[in-house]
């Protein structure tokens, strides 16, 4: 089925353009892998000029929500939450406020997931977060086991949130990771954490987090 694309107004058409192509994903009538009509069609289907529509399709392109195949088309990107947040990692990597930002919502998100997971999480979930303690990729761990933690709690959505804050703080991880005796002394306090989550102590789980958290932002902060 062919999407139906709407003429734009030409006076509006540069800055709407990119708003009328993601508006067709976020509504559906476009959708992951599908292949956009060739440029004379496109450009006539929204009413504006054929490099305007370049413009548009290089701009979405470089936000990873298009992607450019060669000899083959433009096709609607995976749209994965990694793919759609890299462009937003180096402002990232270089804010000294988006990095504090971080952390304060990891703080008032990632507490309340681990109280959740404390009351919700069943043997095969804390099976494999054990596992995850185990894996000697230290790094990856962190990633896997704050992931497990907020799948456990049973919410969708948070989980959804901590995936888009886990991935703009991937800079600020590598760094922070790189630290003497930072990855040490995460051990201990992951540990705690699983410890608390499988007792189901949804407090202590909480508290755990929550120091946790804390002090890897103060060494986020050091210079």
């Amino acid at each position: 089925m062919t999407a139906e694309f709407t003429p734009l107004r030409r006076s509006t058409a540069a800055a709407e353009a990119m708003r009328s192509i993601q508006e067709m994903i976020v509504d559906g009538r476009l959708f992951p892998g599908q292949r956009l009509p060739a440029e004379r069609e496109l450009s006539e289907l929204l009413g504006i000029s054929r490099p305007t529509l370049r413009e548009t399709i290089r701009s979405l392109v470089s936000l990873n929500i298009l992607e450019s195949r060669h000899g083959s088309g433009t096709y609607v990107a995976a749209l994965s939450t990694t793919d759609l947040l890299e462009p937003l990692q180096f402002v990232m990597a270089l804010n000294r406020q988006t990095v504090d930002s971080l952390f304060e919502a990891r703080l008032v998100i990632e507490p309340a997931l681990a109280a959740l997971a404390a009351a919700r999480a069943g043997s095969a979930d804390v099976a494999a977060m054990r596992a995850a303690l185990a894996d000697p990729d230290k790094v990856a761990a962190d990633v896997t086991l704050h992931r497990l933690i907020a799948e456990a709690a049973g919410n969708s959505l948070l989980a959804t949130m901590l995936e888009t804050l886990s991935t703009l703080g991937r800079a600020s991880r590598a760094r922070t990771a790189a630290r003497p005796g930072v990855l040490r002394r995460t051990a201990a306090e992951h540990k705690a954490i699983v410890d608390a989550i499988d007792a189901r102590d949804a407090e202590a789980a909480r508290a755990a987090m929550t120091a946790h958290l804390t002090r890897i932002a103060a060494v986020a902060r050091q210079p």
